[in-house]
Parts: C-alpha cells; sequence; structure tokens
C-alpha cells in the first residue's frame, strides 16, 4: 500500500483550486487523502456535495468533526478508506495533493472509472503523461512557488486522444471549458 505524509494545503490553495473547478451546486467533489477535512469543508461552503476519503482513523474523525462544526453534514462526509479502494465514478470534479507517483498510480482508475468531463486538480504534483488544460503558480503565505494542475477527463488523459469522440463529450468538455477561461 503506498502511503502519504499529512501536509495540509495552504490556505490559498484551496481558495485557488477550488476556483479552478469551477464548482457548481451539482457538483460532486472528492477530495483524495482529505487529511483534517479542510478541503472538503471549503468545497461543501461552495454548495457541491463533498466527499474526503482518508485511509487514517485519527484524521478521518478529525474531518468529520469539522464537517459537523460548520454544520454541513446535509452535504459533506468523509469515508475512511483506501481511496484507490473507492468508487469515484459519481465524481465531478477531483482534488488531489499527493505526491507525482501517487497520482500516477491513480492516473489508470481516473481513466477508468470517472465520466468525460470530470475536472481534476492536483497541487504541485502533475499527473505524469496527461496533458493539464491550465497551469497556474502563485506564492503561498510562506513565499513557496506552489502549482495547480487542472485535467478534465476527455481532454487531458491519454486515451482521449485514441478513443472516438461523441457529440455529447463535446456538450459536456464546452459547458465546463466556459468557466474556466
Amino acid at each position: 500500500m503506498i502511503r502519504a505524509p499529512f501536509i495540509p494545503s495552504p490556505r490559498e490553495a484551496i481558495k485557488k483550486a477550488l476556483e479552478l473547478l469551477c464548482l457548481r451546486k451539482d457538483d460532486v467533489f472528492y477530495d483524495l487523502g482529505c487529511g483534517n477535512g479542510e478541503v472538503v469543508v471549503e468545497a461543501a461552503k461552495k454548495g457541491a456535495t463533498a466527499v474526503g476519503i482518508e485511509i487514517d482513523p485519527y484524521l478521518a474523525e478529525v474531518a468529520r468533526e469539522k464537517i459537523r462544526e460548520n454544520h454541513l453534514s446535509d452535504r459533506a462526509y468523509i469515508i475512511e478508506a483506501n481511496f484507490f479502494l473507492v468508487d469515484l465514478s459519481n465524481a465531478t470534479a477531483i482534488y488531489s495533493y499527493l505526491y507525482r507517483s501517487i497520482n500516477e498510480s491513480l492516473a489508470p482508475k481516473f481513466e477508468k472509472e470517472l465520466r468525460i468531463g470530470t475536472r481534476i486538480v492536483t497541487l504541485d504534483f502533475p499527473i505524469p503523461d496527461w496533458i493539464p488544460i491550465r497551469v497556474e503558480r502563485f506564492m503561498d503565505s510562506m513565499n513557496r512557488v506552489r502549482t495547480l494542475f487542472l485535467y478534465i477527463i476527455g481532454i487531458s488523459n491519454p486515451s482521449s486522444l485514441t478513443r472516438e469522440p461523441r457529440i455529447y463529450d463535446y456538450k459536456r468538455i464546452l459547458r465546463i471549458t466556459r468557466c474556466i477561461q
């Protein structure tokens, strides 16, 4: 099993990542390795159904408590599990602050489970061999350069280059990209 340490996302990164994802009330947002649940709470405050996946029982409970404190239990929850074993097929937006090697391991899962038009934002670590449709760099409050990578299933992933497109795919992607421009 691949493990990664809990490193909280800087507040500026959370704000910018959620803006980049163009979250709407009909979105189902997933934070993979959600840690203390900060990103999940902020996504739920924007109106999305927000799901955090966290393998560490202590952090999962901290995240659940944060959701309760913010009175968001009606649209946010935590799954205590390994995100490689959780079905992501209902996700419309995903946030990942995970090492490059973990993103690389997740790529086949994303291609298999996610629908055309699902947006993925990664912080600081890209998904190898994928083409981001947008890259944003900024300085956080600790004067560190941060990078957000935005990917869209059907455009960014390698298999999108070989599959036959459908009109429905184009309409869905066009609706999403209007917000991103």
